[in-house]
């Protein structure tokens, strides 16, 4: 038998119900995983240290996950490219993101700061739409060149559906590729481009794009967790597999003391050589 009390007790009960199904489905509920990262690192190893100063993985892109894709307005596609995730320790390193194609794959990559591994972010977080598109929502159809906060980057943002900080670079190797405004109104260029907007996580961007490779090198890159979208960029071409390069660039100065170093022990070896000639060996 029911009570007042009871009665109360079950509206209660199903308006909190109600308020937990709403935000489960809502556009603005953080979910998480809506694109799964790989783990096809060599060794499982993805982490820039003292005893890893290059880390490899590899995939296999199709021929257009990253552009050149009409059905989605030129814009990525989330889950027909490849998600890494990788943690520099050595901070204040240079750092240079490759990724080198077989023949039939026409590499695009882009490089992200984020905090700690990056998470998936939300499908379809904030409601976002598209222009000119076949399919709809995030991250089917995504922004893999604006800044952070544009159109088509709030699921995978920070304090949004997701975990990402900063856009910091990307590179396009199909010189094909002029795209002013895609699917949400971001441009998507041939070659390497530095689109930052702050020195928090590096001190410059630059890059180098070929027939099947593309390359991102990232000047006092910070210690931290980064993520990586490889895909394609040519609908004609045949996709393939490729290998993913990650490695930490001596700086000038580390050089200069290598080859001093180097000079100090020839000169010694030199030495040692000119005294054993003239019989003149040192005393141990």
């Amino acid at each position: 038998m029911f009570t007042k009390k009871h009665f109360k007790l079950t509206k209660i009960a199903a308006q909190v119900s109600a308020v937990a199904v709403a935000a489960l489905f809502g556009t603005q509920a953080y979910a998480a995983g809506a694109v799964s990262v790989t783990s096809s690192w060599t060794g499982s190893d993805n982490s820039l240290d003292g005893g890893s100063t290059a880390i490899t993985a590899t995939g296999i892109g199709n021929q257009n996950g990253y552009t050149d894709n009409p059905a989605l307005n030129n814009s990525a596609w989330g889950h027909a490219g490849t998600w890494f995730v990788f943690e520099n320790t050595l901070g204040g390193s240079d750092v240079s993101v490759s990724v080198n194609g077989a023949a039939g794959f026409v590499p695009g990559v882009t490089v992200w700061a984020t905090d700690g591994a990056f998470d998936g972010g939300t499908t379809g977080f904030g409601g976002e739409v598209p222009s000119g598109t076949v399919f709809s929502g995030t991250p089917h159809v995504f922004n893999a060149t604006g800044a952070q906060g544009d159109a088509g980057t709030l699921w995978m943002q920070d304090g949004q559906g997701g975990n990402v900080l900063e856009t910091l670079g990307y590179a396009v190797s199909n010189p094909a590729i002029n795209v002013a405004s895609a699917a949400w109104g971001e441009s998507v260029l041939a070659g390497a481009h530095d689109v930052s907007v702050s020195n928090t996580f590096e001190s410059g961007v630059t890059g180098i794009t070929s027939a099947s490779s593309a390359t991102l090198d990232f000047d006092n890159l910070a210690a931290g967790w980064y993520a990586v979208y490889v895909g394609g960029t040519d609908s004609l071409s045949a996709g393939g597999g490729y290998d993913l390069v990650v490695s930490a660039v001596p700086e000038a100065e580390t050089w200069a003391m290598l080859l001093a170093g180097l000079g100090l022990i020839g000169w010694r070896l030199r030495s040692q050589s000119r005294e054993v000639e003239s019989g003149m060996i040192p005393a141990a």
